[in-house]
């Protein structure tokens, strides 16, 4: 199977600028539809998202380099491994794959370096590293909200300090692979359900920065002895009445839901979601 295709029940959609729809089944086919807006958007950003008939997949998150016509590709999974290899293969015409340096620090890193207001504004973004901020030229950086000429300058000046290179892996090296068999699935799958939804996102950049695996032993066992807040039949009740099921589904995944067989329902069900409703009482 090539690096741009997947099995028939997945569906992409892409949200580009201002512009959102269906992107296809496959990353070549995502990136067929996404890269050319990237032209003529005002925005250089888009997201795609997975969808399968049973359940919500990964998404990545990708920056339109439109001077050097490369794509900057944030986030570690699957199906952000497909869309860098589709574009370092060349199966999109007149654009390629922005390759990062073997040598990376890990974004937190420079988040010290700035202040809590501007490293907030780049939180917005899913950066695993700092050489991918480090990667958007200024009229793309200035495209987060509140990121003015003063912001900039001290995310350049940041970037630029001679400690962030204390930070830096390289990835490349056999001493900084050591977990590089453990696959953000691989490091969830150690972890309690709750857990593995809380810490999806943390999970991928813990399986990208290539820590010892004693290290990444420690670090998860802590994470998974940490207690799962009880799901409040308040909270549950009120998104079933606005009829937010996907919001609905991201809290019961992160939450206990023992304290739900004894409670009593909050607020009335609206009909759409009755059927719903008694399910969840059986």
């Amino acid at each position: 199977m090539s690096p741009g295709t997947v099995g028939s029940d997945r569906r992409l959609f892409h949200m580009t600028d201002s512009a959102a729809g269906w992107a296809g089944r496959s990353a070549r086919e995502a990136l067929m539809v996404v890269a050319p807006q990237f032209l003529h958007s005002r925005s250089c950003l888009s997201v795609i998202r997975e969808q399968y008939a049973d359940r919500a997949g990964d998404e990545v998150t990708l920056y339109g380099l439109v001077r050097a016509r490369e794509v900057l590709v944030l986030g570690q999974s699957q199906f952000a491994d497909q869309v860098r290899e589709v574009l370092r293969a060349g199966q999109v015409p007149g654009w390629g794959l922005h390759e990062l340096p073997a040598e990376r620090a890990p974004v937190s890193a420079l988040y010290a370096l700035l202040s809590v207001r501007t490293a907030n504004i780049l939180k917005r973004a899913p950066f695993l590293f700092a050489q991918e901020v480090a990667a958007l030229p200024d009229e793309v950086l200035r495209e987060f909200r509140g990121l003015g000429p003063r912001v900039l300058a001290e995310i350049r000046a940041a970037l630029a300090d001679p400690a962030l290179a204390n930070f830096r892996i390289d990835l490349a090296s056999p001493e900084s692979d050591a977990s590089s068999e453990d696959l953000p699935e691989d490091l969830a799958s150690r972890l309690r359900p709750e857990h593995q939804a809380r810490y999806r996102d943390f999970l991928r950049g813990l399986a990208a920065v290539g820590l010892p695996a004693e290290r990444i032993e420690k670090i998860l066992g802590s994470l998974d002895g940490e207690p799962v807040p009880a799901a409040d039949p308040v909270v549950r009740d009120i998104l079933l009445y606005a009829g937010a099921d996907e919001l609905l589904d991201a809290y019961d995944e992160t939450h206990d839901q023992a304290a739900l067989a004894t409670s009593e329902p909050f607020l009335p069900a609206l009909p759409s979601t009755a059927a719903r409703l008694a399910r969840q009482v059986r």
